[in-house]
């Protein structure tokens, strides 16, 4: 009974995980199949399902630590998709460009993608959590039968003197196997009795060599297991930096420790400049390298402290703790400078060439989140692209060639 309300609660975990994965799904439906811009665009429906979402969120089924910390992720992009779309739908933005519209819908379905796919990695870790959790209860029932036989043949040995020599065959028999030597056994005083029960201890102790390992090695292998997922979930595949999700924490994390300590905080917001010109003409291989040779650019010049992810396509999103402007406009140059200073080489002989347009913000009062800081070095690019691009601008008052 204990066992079946443990693989119960796993259960009910893996129909939480998979009710949210549909509410995201819905959201992202609803935004896909109709023109949220039209003035007949009903947003009730949505926000229905998004309450719905919320409310899932808040009566959720009882989480370990490492759920709790996904479930915690979804629930604050949740809330963050909720503002947004309110944003654009109270007024549906009538006088805003097309371009800024078409960039507000695509930053929407991107923190929808960002839920399907922290409830995916959640449903992901719930699954193994029922297969770990059948496992050890078998094994605990294994190790219960194994017990009372074992029980069982000691009294049976102790009727006749006959018995008793085999009786400590066996024993020791059992004493190498906890030990780990699985050898096979061989009575000295042969008996009827015995034979059945001695070949089944060989045929166990035969599959038990094949299949058992150590503690230690079963432990370095959950901890290798353990470490490279760890590593997928925060990294991009491509890159090989922070993915937005590692981005987000490592942002949200050093946005707190500023509010305790009272450090500046900055933020370089990157995008490659006329990249979709360079996969139309080169192919989407040589883009992707292109994405590679520019993080490698960015980590030479950045310090130790800082922090590189990749923000969405080919923008990518620099944390510099204790920074001010100053320095962080210094830390851009630094990588503009690098930049045309190591070309990518395509095919060994074609040199390209490219440039990137920045936006830079420095935490200030008026931010109360990081996506607010991200906010300003968006706006902050954008003017840099809209004056020509490969400039550095700052949020606020300054420009930078």
């Amino acid at each position: 009974m204990w066992s079946s309300e443990k693989v119960k609660l796993e259960l009910s975990r893996e129909h939480y995980t998979q009710k949210v994965a549909n509410y995201a799904n819905t959201l992202k439906q609803l935004i896909v199949s109709d023109d949220i811009y039209d003035n007949d665009y009903d947003a009730g429906e949505w926000l229905e399902s998004q309450s719905k979402l919320l409310h899932l969120l808040q009566s959720s089924p009882s989480l370990t630590a490492q759920q709790q910390i996904i479930q915690n992720s979804i629930a604050s992009q949740s809330k963050n998709v909720k503002r947004l779309f309110t944003k654009i739908t109270e007024n549906k933005l009538k006088n805003a460009d097309e371009s800024i519209k078409k960039l507000l819908k695509s930053r929407l379905m991107t923190q929808l993608e960002v839920i399907s796919a922290d409830s995916m990695q959640l449903s992901g870790i719930v699954q193994q959590d029922i297969y770990n959790v059948i496992k050890r209860q078998v094994l605990f029932i294994l190790i219960a039968l194994g017990v009372s036989l074992c029980t069982l043949l000691y009294g049976s040995f102790r009727l006749t003197r006959v018995f008793r020599t085999s009786l400590k065959e066996i024993k020791t028999a059992f004493e190498k196997n906890h030990s780990g030597s699985f050898q096979k056994i061989t009575l000295s005083n042969h008996s009827d009795e015995f034979a059945s029960i001695v070949n089944a201890f060989n045929g166990m102790n035969k599959k038990l060599s094949e299949t058992t390992v150590s503690l230690e090695v079963m432990k370095k292998v959950i901890e290798d297991k353990t470490r490279v997922l760890e590593e997928l979930s925060n990294t991009d595949p491509l890159t090989k930096v922070a993915n937005r999700r590692a981005l987000f924490e490592r942002g949200n994390m050093e946005l707190s420790r500023e509010n305790r300590y009272h450090n500046n905080l900055s933020l370089i917001l990157i995008d490659c400049d006329y990249f979709k010109n360079v996969n139309d003409k080169y192919g989407h291989q040589v883009g992707d390298e292109l994405l590679k040779h520019i993080c490698k650019v960015c980590i030479k010049e950045i310090r130790s402290v800082d922090f590189l992810g990749r923000y969405g396509g080919e923008e990518f999103i620099i944390i510099l703790p204790d920074c001010d402007l100053k320095g962080s406009i210094e830390i851009a140059k630094r990588i503009q400078h690098s930049l045309s200073e190591n070309n990518l080489i395509v095919d060994n002989k074609k040199v390209l060439k490219v440039t990137l347009s920045m936006g830079v913000s420095m935490l200030t009062d008026k931010h109360k989140s990081f996506e607010q800081l991200i906010y300003d070095a968006d706006q902050a690019m954008y003017v840099a692209k809209e004056k020509g691009r490969n400039r550095i601008e700052v949020s606020g008052t300054h420009s930078i060639h």
